[in-house]
């Protein structure tokens, strides 16, 4: 009778696991569906890129859409190739933990510890501050650029030389030197190039063999190609060759490192299951440090963003971006341990979003995302379809024609409804005017989103967007509602 007993309560549970497992299966199917769907409006729209969807371990989705090289009609894949931009800080802030767990840093030793020639007013800047952005030191060194060679000496030399932003400490404002300094003190206590130092103790140990700057054996035709108003911008790996073949310290340590999503997740579980650091270290890793701004909601951990969800669930995030390239990647610990990565290789207003709207749409069943509209129509000097196209070339023309300030003023009134933006749309029109002095204009593109690019000529033949400063977004009533990012 006790065994009869027995088998019956294991058929029981067994029937009613088995029907909780179809009920969870069913659940999982409508919102693999659901993202899917998104993701064929997106690729149908223009947008390229890729994405991974997971819940409790579990890969719901992971695919490319779009192309990564349009002049060899490469398709994105899984194993496509992008940079991470600014998401490769929580690598430098997870490579400076370790450290600390080895007992060869703390984070609050200061950085004249490691580094010779501080001067007096950045003597005293801690390690925790380089992590946190509240160290005062720039953001970025000026004519910096990502892929221009600086020894590093002579990157230190004018970091020192530089004047700090804000007494180290008494505010959050970010800084790309600053995790470039952070790679450099790596470097110092390592003997170590940074990227081998990130290889061996924390790329190996993730299983994560497409992530990198120059050391990975890269397949080419699998790096995505970067495109801007409609032009082919390269891979990161061919500009780093077409100069010294190694990585600047302009962005070495703040950004750059590439990688695909599936790599990316596979840095996510290393970290959850403490596989590369500990778990108090992985705490500190993502607890919220200091507010990015007074009085806000949104904190600041070690390379992570910490905020609040619509649902009032933490999120813990960070994107990357440089103008071309666009990288995030959301974790959401408190419901199902969702992590959503997104990448693309091309950008836009709305094309920034796409990570937000999958996050939107998976926990609200009701949620119609935003479907970014990438495709476009080119128009040359002097065509006028339609009434945004009129006010883009009276901006032309005003701009190349170094008008009074009168006449740019009028332009600004007429054309731009939101009186807060007046200011920072004279100050960029200025600087643009001065850039682009004696340019002329190659063409127009509009894209479907109502935005546009404009390409001008200089007298040598350079082309160049008109961007980042100028990518003009109208309303409905063809009124200038954003510009610039």
């Amino acid at each position: 009778m006790k065994k009869i007993l027995i088998l019956i309560i294991g058929v029981i549970i067994t029937f009613f696991s088995c029907k909780e497992t179809n009920k969870l299966n069913k659940v999982e199917n409508i919102l693999k569906n659901r993202i899917e769907s998104y993701i064929k409006e997106c690729n149908k729209n223009g947008v390229s890129g890729s994405v991974l969807v997971a819940q409790n371990e579990k890969v719901l989705f992971s695919g490319g859409f779009g192309l990564s090289n349009r002049n060899e009609n490469l398709q994105i894949t899984e194993e496509t190739i992008f940079t991470t931009g600014s998401i490769t800080k929580q690598f430098t802030a997870t490579a400076i933990l370790k450290l600390q767990e080895e007992g060869k840093l703390s984070v609050e030793d200061s950085i004249s510890k490691f580094l010779v020639n501080v001067p007096i007013d950045k003597k005293n800047i801690t390690i925790y501050q380089l992590l946190t952005h509240t160290s005062g030191i720039k953001a970025n060194l000026e004519n910096a650029r990502d892929f221009h060679p600086i020894e590093k000496e002579e990157f230190l030399r004018k970091i020192f030389h530089s004047s700090l932003n804000f007494p180290p400490g008494s505010e959050h404002r970010y800084s790309n030197i600053g995790y470039s300094i952070l790679a450099i003190i790596i470097e110092e206590i390592t003997q170590l190039d940074y990227e081998e130092y990130l290889q061996q103790e924390l790329f190996s140990k993730a299983k994560m063999k497409n992530t990198g700057y120059l050391l990975p054996k890269w397949d080419e035709t699998k790096m995505a190609h970067a495109y801007k108003c409609q032009e082919n911008r390269a891979t990161h790996l061919e500009k780093w060759k077409s100069t010294s073949n190694l990585v600047s310290y302009h962005l070495k340590g703040n950004g750059g490192i590439l990688s695909t999503p599936s790599d990316l997740y596979k840095w996510y579980i290393a970290l959850k299951k403490n596989i590369i650091i500990g778990e108090k270290s992985f705490e500190d890793l993502v607890y919220p440090h200091v507010l990015v701004r007074k009085n806000g909601k949104n904190s600041y951990g070690y390379g992570w963003v910490i905020s609040k969800s619509d649902r009032n669930t933490k999120k813990i995030a960070h994107n990357g971006f440089n103008g071309v390239f666009y990288a995030e990647l959301i974790r959401l610990p408190e419901e199902k341990h969702t992590i959503i990565i997104y990448m693309t290789n091309q950008v836009r207003y709305d094309t920034k979003i796409i990570g937000k709207e999958l996050e939107k749409l998976i926990f609200d069943k009701n949620y119609t995302a935003v479907v970014p509209k990438m495709n476009s129509t080119k128009y040359f000097s002097g065509e006028e379809p339609n009434e945004n196209m009129e006010v883009i070339n009276e901006f032309v023309s005003i701009l190349l024609k170094t008008e009074t300030e009168q006449t740019i003023e009028s332009f600004i009134k007429t054309h731009i409804p939101d009186t807060g933006k007046h200011k920072r749309f004279k100050e960029y029109f200025l600087a643009m005017q001065e850039e682009f002095r004696n340019y002329k204009l190659v063409h127009t593109l509009e894209y479907e989103d109502d935005t546009y690019d404009i390409l001008l000529e200089s007298k040598k033949g350079v082309i160049e967007e008109l961007t980042p400063c100028f990518d003009l977004k109208f309303d409905e009533q063809n009124q200038i509602t954003a510009f610039g990012w």
